[in-house]
């Protein structure tokens, strides 16, 4: 996927770092976070701290090839973005699901959001200039894998150079101008570096090496709510039920709007019949839910189950309009327009999820009901 450059005037910069302070005050520890939870069952085991940013002989060789010269040449900024984003001369694959380091980055030429920013403010900060994270907030971007939901938070890079400032996103999604954003400090980014890897471990189910992921991000920053929550995921699985509502508690004193902590508390005490608790986040749950294409596509099966299609097309149609490339959502519309009589728009989604279905499913058991499946191509 290319990469994308954008210059900002100083005045831009002051502005997102005014943002940024008033941000950052939310995340100020005014209580003392408890201890994480020991993983009951699990050997303990540490992880030793990585370096995201630790460069390579090969990177700083690219950096003096590319900007070899002043230091107060006036166009390294651009000299450096372009040979970065130039995919003949540094190709890279924007992959969402792969974290890495600088100089792991460089090796294999491929990452997320993350790190790629890992690997232009490592070789940024090589040439002299001023770099630094910047985290967009975005509205929730919701993906399942192998049964676990995850919501992805944007990361980019910026450099400072003679008064202007250069943002650089790897993906292509273009800033719009209410978007909020706030510099991360590198303490900051190490510890979502160790969350990611922990997310990882946990679609993997290996609940230890998650825990200790998760651990070590705590350990980093203490005042990331979304670690909390992702702990009291990998706490639930192994069963410790009273662990888990304390790290969500914990993600809820950080962050009092983190819907997922929210959420996942809520379905402790529904779950557990604790009737009282449940009722009073019930309705901020179900407004948050509401905004989730999962859960939407969950509210369809239930109504096809009760064979109501046209409610079940009617919630199939909303998780569409909020995540458009889910394979599942369209197939879905597909069964309950077929039930429901409506046989070309049926043919027409399950063309789309056919389309959309990732290398890992088979398109040929995606039929409709009463239909065989397809003789396999190839």
């Amino acid at each position: 996927m290319s990469t994308r450059a954008t210059r900002q005037r100083n005045t831009r910069l002051l502005a997102a770092a005014a943002g940024c302070c008033l941000l950052a005050s939310c995340a100020t520890l005014e209580f003392d976070p408890p201890a994480v939870p020991a993983l009951e069952g699990h050997a303990r085991f540490d992880i030793e701290r990585i370096e995201p940013l630790a460069l390579s002989t090969e990177m700083r060789q690219f950096v003096a090839a590319r900007l070899g010269g002043s230091a107060r040449d006036p166009e390294r900024a651009w000299r450096l973005a372009y040979a970065m984003l130039d995919p003949w001369m540094f190709p890279f694959e924007y992959d969402q699901r792969v974290t890495l380091t600088a100089r792991e980055a460089f090796r294999t030429r491929r990452g997320n959001c993350l790190t790629f920013s890992n690997l232009f403010i490592a070789m940024a900060r090589e040439a002299g200039l001023e770099a630094w994270y910047r985290e967009v907030e975005i509205p929730p971007e919701w993906s399942s894998v192998d049964d676990t939901l995850l919501v992805s938070m944007h990361v980019n890079a910026a450099m400072r150079d003679d008064g202007d400032v250069y943002v650089i996103d790897v993906s292509r999604r273009q800033e719009k101008p209410g978007d909020r954003v706030r510099m991360l400090s590198d303490r900051e980014a190490e510890a979502q570096f160790y969350n990611n890897l922990g997310a990882d471990a946990l679609v993997a189910n290996d609940l230890g090496l998650a825990h200790a992921y998760f651990r070590k991000a705590v350990d980093t920053d203490p005042s990331l709510a979304y670690v909390w929550s992702n702990l009291g995921v990998v706490l639930r699985r192994n069963g410790q039920t009273a662990d888990a509502m304390l790290a969500y508690e914990t993600a809820l004193r950080l962050a009092p709007d983190s819907n997922v902590a929210l959420n996942n508390l809520y379905t402790i005490y529904d779950e557990d019949g604790m009737h009282e608790q449940a009722a009073r986040l019930q309705a901020r749950v179900e407004r948050n839910r509401r905004r989730n294409p999962y859960y939407l596509h969950h509210l369809a099966e239930l109504s096809a189950e009760q064979s109501d299609w046209q409610e079940a097309i009617a919630y199939s149609r909303r998780a569409i309009e909020l995540k458009d490339d889910e394979y599942l959502f369209h197939y879905t519309l597909a069964q309950m327009q077929f039930q429901a009589g409506k046989l070309a728009e049926a043919r027409s989604n399950l063309a789309v999820a056919r389309l959309l279905a990732p290398p890992s499913v088979d398109t040929a058991e995606l039929v409709l009901p009463g239909e065989l499946p397809r003789p396999s191509e190839g």
